[in-house]
C-alpha cells in the first residue's frame, strides 16, 4: 500500500490470502478507525490507524471497493477537483500557478488531505468556468431515496436554503460534530 492512501469510510479492503475476510471501514472516530470484517457478523471493531495499516500490509490487503453512499463531503470535493483538473489536461503546477498555492498544497486539496479547498472553490470554478454549485451536486450519479423523519426533513429545508459556501461550512461542521 502507497504511504498516501487516504483510509476513508465506504472502503473495503481485500487481503491477498483468500482465508483471511475482507474488511470495510465504516468511520472514522478521532484516531482510530471502526470496521467491519465481512463474514457475514454484523459487529463492528476498533482500532488505531497505524494498526489497521499494519494490517493492510501483513495481508498484502488492496483496495477492491468504495461503498460510494460512505464518501464524505470533504472527499467529495477533493474526488471533484481532480476529475475537473484531469478532464482538463492541467498538470497540478498549472493549477498551483493559477490558484497563487505551492503544488503539494493542490495534492493535498485533491486528496482530502486538508480541509482548506473550500477558500479556492470561487477561484476554482472560474479557472474551470463551471457554477460553484458543480462542487454540491454536480458528479452526483445515483438517485438517493431514503425515509426521513420530520426534524431531517427540517434540516434538509435549511440547508437547501443555503448559498453554496455556507453549504460546504455545515458539511465541515457535521463533519467536526460526528467525529467528537
Amino acid at each position: 500500500m502507497p504511504h498516501r492512501t487516504l483510509l476513508t469510510p465506504g472502503q473495503i479492503w481485500t487481503p491477498k490470502n483468500q482465508q483471511e475476510f475482507p474488511r470495510k471501514i465504516v468511520d472514522l472516530v478521532k484516531s482510530s478507525i471502526e470496521f467491519q470484517v465481512l463474514n457475514n457478523k454484523l459487529d463492528i471493531k476498533r482500532c488505531a490507524h497505524s494498526l489497521f495499516r499494519k494490517w493492510i500490509k501483513s495481508t498484502q490487503a488492496s483496495l477492491t471497493e468504495i461503498d460510494e453512499t460512505r464518501v464524505s463531503p470533504t472527499l467529495a470535493l477533493a474526488q471533484k477537483l481532480f476529475a475537473l483538473r484531469k478532464s482538463a489536461k492541467m498538470s497540478q503546477l498549472a493549477l498551483s500557478e493559477a490558484l497563487n498555492i505551492s503544488r503539494s498544497a493542490v495534492a493535498a486539496l485533491e486528496t482530502g488531505r486538508t480541509g482548506d479547498l473550500q477558500k479556492y472553490l470561487p477561484k476554482i470554478a472560474e479557472i474551470f468556468d463551471v457554477p460553484i454549485i458543480f462542487f454540491l451536486d454536480g458528479l452526483s450519479t445515483k438517485p438517493v431515496k431514503r425515509l426521513i423523519s420530520s426534524d431531517e426533513d427540517i434540516l434538509i429545508d435549511l440547508y437547501r436554503a443555503l448559498t453554496p459556501e455556507k453549504k460546504i461550512s455545515a458539511q465541515k461542521y457535521m463533519e467536526r460534530q460526528k467525529n467528537t
